[in-house]
Formats: structure tokens, sequence, C-alpha cells
């Protein structure tokens, strides 16, 4: 070996003014990558309380007016003014089959 020790690619002997000018531009470098990562987080993390708050308000607007999850429907003792509903009895008709019905009755 030669020597060479392997942090910013300088040998033991290199100038040391030299080596403290790379460690500041190190340490400038560090820096920014520690403030843009912590405005990368905070704006994450303010996302994610805006989602947060914005699913609470709908659950909380949901349950409000009875369709909720705790809400269970109508509330008791309303009149269910919107809600109808129809019985009948249906048939489901091929209509291929109708129109081979009529084609033989002829």
């Amino acid at each position: 070996m030669d020597g060479r020790s392997f942090f910013l690619g300088f040998s033991n002997r290199a100038n040391p003014l030299a080596q403290v000018l790379a460690l500041l531009v190190f340490g400038v470098f560090l820096v920014g990558a520690l403030i843009i990562g912590s405005f990368v987080l905070v704006t994450l993390v303010g996302l994610g309380v805006i989602a947060f708050a914005a699913l609470k308000l709908r659950g909380w607007w949901l349950r409000r007016r009875g369709g909720g999850p705790k809400g269970g429907g109508p509330k008791p003792g309303r009149a269910a003014k919107s809600i109808r509903y129809i019985e009948a009895e249906y048939e489901v008709i091929d209509v291929d089959a109708e129109r081979r019905r009529s084609h033989e009755r002829r």
C-alpha cells in the first residue's frame, strides 16, 4: 500500500489547507442536504396532517347526515323521507328467444 487515505482522496502528505477547504465544502453540502431534507419531511408531514383532517371532516359530515359508519342509517325518531322501496315480481325476457318464437308461429 502507498499509505493514501481514502477520505476525500487526499494522501497523508497533502496540503493541510486543501484538506480543511475540502472539509468545509463537505460540511456546507452536508448542512444543505439536511436543510433540504427537513423541508421535504415537513412538507410530507404537513400534507399528511391535511389529508387526515380532511378524512376526519368527511367522517364527521357523513355521521352528521346519518350515513356514516357510526351513524347506522337514519336517526331514530325521524321518518326516512327520501327512501322508497318498490316490491315487484319480474321476469327476465330473452329478446332473441322471443324473436325466434314469433318467426316459428308464422
